[in-house]
């Protein structure tokens, strides 16, 4: 194998990490993380396809790429729900998801599924990349000053990271057309390694702090039983930041 495909078996196998650790931890059943295995699931599959590890027509593996690149940015828009400050932010990033969502369908219903599906990337890429910086510097401020929540904080540095580099990438292969594409592959296959390697190490430390709070939810509610009280010690709030399926 040449160094391009070890890099890029590599990068397959880092971005199959995080849909095992989802699996594993048993954070599937949170809403966000859902997501956010459905989002890696896709990518994983497509890499097989375009690193023939999974050999496939060639209009399947093209349709699977407009599929994957349609849905990113309302998937990880949808994941980073899990970072918003207040009930007003998660608002707006549902209202701006769901606009962008209208914007592709426009842009599909006007142009089909071709090249021009390229178009919508842009500002996709833009808007995660607006939002994993402010919840990148929000999470790292919490995670020092209050020496909490550091595996939020950690995911949300593995995202900024990627998106800039998503975002380097949109600019060198389809604003300036750069035919460099073997050197465009691999810039976009170690920042899959990168990104997919830090977002793993988020979500275990993440898994980590949920378990304590369950532990500290089952103690609580012990404590109340013991002492006959008819209220409860906190407000239900879900561990997750999100609703967990049943």
């Amino acid at each position: 194998m040449s160094v391009f495909e070890v890099i890029g078996l590599l990068s397959t196998v880092a971005l199959f990490s995080p849909v095992v650790i989802i699996l594993a931890k048993r954070l599937i059943h949170y809403r966000c993380y859902f997501i956010l295995f459905i989002y890696c699931l896709l990518s994983f599959i497509y890499n097989l396809m375009t690193q023939e590890f999974v050999p496939v027509p060639k209009n399947i593996e093209r349709g699977w790429g407009l599929m994957n690149n349609l849905l990113d940015v309302p998937l990880m828009m949808t994941f980073l729900l899990l970072f918003g400050k207040s009930p007003k932010q998660k608002k707006i990033m549902m209202i701006l998801t769901i606009a962008f969502v209208c914007f592709e369908a426009v842009i599909v219903s006007l142009y089909g599924v071709s090249v021009k599906h390229y178009h919508i990337m842009g500002p996709g890429l833009a808007l995660v990349l607006l939002f994993s910086i402010s919840f990148f510097i929000h999470r790292v401020k919490i995670s020092i000053t209050h020496q909490k929540a550091a595996g939020k904080a950690v995911m949300a540095a593995a995202i900024l990271f990627a998106y800039g580099c998503f975002s380097l990438i949109y600019i060198i292969h389809y604003i300036l057309a750069l035919p460099q594409v073997n050197e465009i592959f691999l810039l976009y296959f170690i920042a899959t390694i990168v990104y997919s390697t830090t977002l793993s190490i988020g979500l275990i430390i993440e898994h980590k702090r949920i378990k304590k709070l369950q532990e500290l939810q089952v103690t609580r509610k012990e404590l109340m039983e013991f002492f006959g009280e008819s209220d409860p010690a906190t407000p239900k709030k879900d561990i997750a930041d999100s609703w967990r399926f049943n």
